[in-house]
Protein backbone atom coordinates (compact mmCIF):
# COMPACT_ATOMS: atom_id res chain seq x y z
CA UNK A 1 0.00 0.00 0.00
CA UNK A 2 2.87 2.44 0.65
CA UNK A 3 4.75 1.60 -2.53
CA UNK A 4 2.31 1.52 -5.39
CA UNK A 5 2.92 -0.94 -8.21
CA UNK A 6 1.89 1.49 -10.93
CA UNK A 7 -1.83 1.64 -10.20
CA UNK A 8 -3.25 5.14 -9.67
CA UNK A 9 -3.92 5.85 -6.00
CA UNK A 10 -6.81 8.14 -5.18
CA UNK A 11 -7.40 9.50 -1.71
CA UNK A 12 -4.61 7.58 -0.01
CA UNK A 13 -3.92 8.39 3.63
CA UNK A 14 -1.41 11.06 4.53
CA UNK A 15 1.35 9.12 6.28
CA UNK A 16 2.33 12.16 8.36
CA UNK A 17 -1.08 13.22 9.67
CA UNK A 18 -0.79 11.00 12.74
CA UNK A 19 2.68 12.25 13.73
CA UNK A 20 2.31 13.26 17.41
CA UNK A 21 4.77 16.19 17.41
CA UNK A 22 4.35 19.66 15.92
CA UNK A 23 7.16 20.74 13.52
CA UNK A 24 9.92 22.91 14.99
CA UNK A 25 11.37 24.30 11.77
CA UNK A 26 10.00 27.28 9.95
CA UNK A 27 9.01 27.11 6.29
CA UNK A 28 10.78 26.77 3.93
CA UNK A 29 12.62 23.83 5.42
CA UNK A 30 16.15 22.69 4.61
CA UNK A 31 17.60 25.92 3.27
CA UNK A 32 21.13 27.21 3.76
CA UNK A 33 22.37 24.10 5.57
CA UNK A 34 26.14 24.23 5.80
CA UNK A 35 28.16 21.06 5.35
CA UNK A 36 25.29 19.08 3.82
CA UNK A 37 26.74 16.06 2.00
CA UNK A 38 25.85 15.24 -1.59
CA UNK A 39 22.28 13.97 -1.70
CA UNK A 40 20.51 11.88 -4.31
CA UNK A 41 16.91 12.83 -5.07
CA UNK A 42 14.86 10.42 -7.19
CA UNK A 43 11.62 11.51 -8.84
CA UNK A 44 9.35 9.66 -11.25
CA UNK A 45 7.66 11.71 -13.95
CA UNK A 46 4.25 10.13 -13.41
CA UNK A 47 4.34 9.23 -9.70
CA UNK A 48 0.70 9.15 -8.54
CA UNK A 49 1.56 10.15 -4.94
CA UNK A 50 4.57 12.47 -5.20
CA UNK A 51 4.40 14.83 -8.18
CA UNK A 52 7.58 15.06 -10.25
CA UNK A 53 7.73 18.84 -9.82
CA UNK A 54 8.05 18.26 -6.06
CA UNK A 55 11.14 16.09 -6.60
CA UNK A 56 12.67 18.74 -8.84
CA UNK A 57 11.93 21.39 -6.21
CA UNK A 58 13.43 19.24 -3.43
CA UNK A 59 16.61 18.65 -5.44
CA UNK A 60 16.89 22.40 -6.15
CA UNK A 61 16.26 23.31 -2.50
CA UNK A 62 18.87 20.85 -1.23
CA UNK A 63 21.33 21.57 -4.04
CA UNK A 64 21.26 17.83 -4.68
CA UNK A 65 21.57 15.53 -7.63
CA UNK A 66 18.33 14.49 -9.35
CA UNK A 67 17.67 11.15 -11.00
CA UNK A 68 14.60 11.46 -13.22
CA UNK A 69 12.76 8.19 -13.73
CA UNK A 70 10.42 8.01 -16.71
CA UNK A 71 7.47 6.09 -15.33
CA UNK A 72 4.23 6.22 -13.39
CA UNK A 73 5.13 4.23 -10.29
CA UNK A 74 5.58 5.37 -6.71
CA UNK A 75 8.55 3.89 -4.86
CA UNK A 76 10.79 3.42 -7.89
CA UNK A 77 13.85 2.50 -5.82
CA UNK A 78 12.14 -0.79 -5.03
CA UNK A 79 11.06 -1.51 -8.61
CA UNK A 80 13.90 -3.86 -9.58
CA UNK A 81 14.96 -1.54 -12.41
CA UNK A 82 18.66 -2.05 -13.28
CA UNK A 83 19.28 1.63 -14.07
CA UNK A 84 17.71 2.86 -10.82
CA UNK A 85 19.37 0.09 -8.79
CA UNK A 86 22.83 0.92 -10.18
CA UNK A 87 22.39 4.63 -9.43
CA UNK A 88 21.17 3.99 -5.88
CA UNK A 89 23.94 1.44 -5.24
CA UNK A 90 26.60 3.89 -6.44
CA UNK A 91 25.21 6.50 -4.09
CA UNK A 92 24.82 4.26 -1.03
CA UNK A 93 28.06 2.32 -1.46
CA UNK A 94 30.43 4.91 -2.94
CA UNK A 95 28.70 8.23 -2.20
CA UNK A 96 28.56 8.99 -5.93
CA UNK A 97 25.68 10.97 -7.37
CA UNK A 98 24.71 10.87 -11.04
CA UNK A 99 25.60 13.59 -13.53
CA UNK A 100 23.17 16.40 -14.19
CA UNK A 101 20.30 15.30 -16.38
CA UNK A 102 20.52 11.60 -15.39
CA UNK A 103 17.47 9.58 -16.46
CA UNK A 104 16.17 6.02 -16.20
CA UNK A 105 13.21 4.33 -17.89
CA UNK A 106 10.86 2.00 -16.01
Amino acid sequence: PIFDTGRPVMGGPDQCEGWPVEPTLEYPYATDIEGLPSILTIAATGDPLAPYVGGVSLADTLGSSLLTVEGDQHGVIMSGNACVDATVASYLIDGETPASGARCQL
